[in-house]
């Protein structure tokens, strides 16, 4: 029988503010009898007692939970990084509410105001807004922390380098593929992250004599960037060597080049930001740029903890580097 404070005040023969003092260890300041602290006491390890943690946080302006909102539940890193933070959280006594926008900014919207509307402390966000949006500063008066994509606000932002890492990526590609045709799939062409990452790969083959054809998806999703490809694929010759700006997007070209092939062409080259085992099993040369997803939480981790301690808290942007990895074939 799980017990609430009310039927525990019944019990005891006291009120209910009565059994609150006791329950709180505050019974002695308000001058509850032994007597009766007892007797409260023992109903409360009878019963096993526990009090409502979320309430006495709201009464305390507190509720003891961060929200967290991502773009996308297909990708692999979000999925990863939302494990940690919920197991760094959970360890330090929050709840991790975690909301998708699916990469439409309406839909982020309404996601930050229900989870402001749940009273959260803080709300973790890898946005699909623009970046000079006002929207934060209108809507939430909580510590804000931004991550993975950028937001031009006064906030905390923990940060990968995209176009120092684009450009990585596509200079380790280019040294696999002078001469060759390539195919630079992105997605959500306006957005910030997308931007630089193209200017990233522009800069790194400048000096390339490669045939680059440019195919952006509606969004960042695997079925998007199947129909992308599908009909880019109708029109054009099978690239010699892919850049794909998201892991989802690779797996919507994998479904067409299987479909199409039955096979995944062992000559094609293959670059990638995010990594999957099942890559590993490819026949082709795969280079991948790879988050650490759990420095990238435990970052945002000690950035929301340290904030919510104290507003006035001096804390700079976080930017944290990608690693390339390359297949050994």
């Amino acid at each position: 029988m799980k017990l609430k404070l009310v039927e525990l005040a019944k019990l005891a023969g006291v009120s209910r503010t009565t059994a609150s003092y006791v329950v709180n260890g505050k019974a002695k300041a308000y001058r509850v009898s032994d007597k009766t602290i007892e007797k409260v006491e023992k109903l409360i390890k009878q019963y096993d007692f526990k009090p409502n943690a979320m309430a006495a946080g709201l009464r305390a302006g507190k509720s003891r939970t961060i929200g967290l909102i991502v773009p996308d539940f297909e990708n692999a890193s979000f999925a990863r990084i939302a494990t940690h933070l919920e197991a760094g959280f959970r360890q330090k006594g929050y709840q991790l509410v975690i909301a998708c926008s699916n990469d439409n900014p309406e839909t982020e919207m309404q996601c930050a105001k229900h989870l402001i509307q749940r009273q959260i402390d803080a709300l973790i966000v890898s946005t699909t807004l623009p970046a000079d949006t006002d929207f934060y500063q209108r809507h939430a008066n909580i510590p804000i922390i931004c991550f993975d994509r950028y937001l031009d606000l006064n906030k905390i932002r923990v940060l990968t380098d995209d176009e120092g890492d684009s450009y990585r990526l596509a200079t380790h590609l280019g040294r696999h593929c002078e001469g060759k045709r390539m195919l630079f799939l992105g997605a959500l062409p306006k957005l910030g992250l997308s931007r630089k990452r193209e200017l990233g790969f522009r800069q790194a083959l400048s000096d390339k004599a490669n045939q680059v054809d440019y195919l952006y998806a509606s969004q960042f999703h695997k079925l998007a960037s199947a129909k992308a490809f599908h009909h880019w694929l109708e029109k054009h010759e099978m690239p010699e060597a892919i850049f794909a700006t998201s892991l989802t997007l690779l797996h919507g070209v994998f479904q067409i080049l299987i479909k199409r092939y039955h096979r995944i062409p062992r000559s094609l080259i293959i670059a990638t930001f995010g990594h999957h085992d099942m890559l590993d099993l490819l026949e082709n040369k795969v280079i991948c740029c790879v988050q650490n997803h759990q420095k990238i939480a435990q970052t945002l981790l000690h950035l929301v903890l340290s904030r919510m301690k104290s507003k006035n808290v001096k804390v700079s942007d976080e930017v944290i580097i990608r690693e390339i990895i390359e297949s050994r074939i």
